[in-house]
């Protein structure tokens, strides 16, 4: 079991459908198709996941930096959606 860390401190079970909603919210956003967003969601979460097992814990901060650093170099309009969202409704 992988746990994640919250902002606050608290601890939860590490869940890929959480990554992968907000990558297609995100990649929808940026005018992604269906067929798109379902390969490169696949593949961060893939590469999250396995990250997390070999850790065995990781906070949400890791999380968003490693979802951002593998969109940076190829699908930028996914990075700038969703940082447009955390603006709008994230303190």
């Amino acid at each position: 079991m992988v746990d994640v860390v919250k902002k606050g401190g608290t601890k939860e079970q590490f869940d890929s459908k959480k990554i992968g909603k907000s990558i297609e919210k995100a990649a929808i956003d940026a005018d992604y198709t269906s067929g798109d967003i379902k390969g490169i969601k696949d593949e961060i979460i893939k590469d999250i996941t396995e990250e997390a097992e070999k850790i065995g814990e990781l906070n949400t901060t890791d999380i968003r930096d490693s979802i951002f650093n593998n969109l940076k170099e190829n699908k930028p309009s996914i990075v700038e959606s969703w940082k447009k969202f955390d603006a709008r409704y994230k303190p």
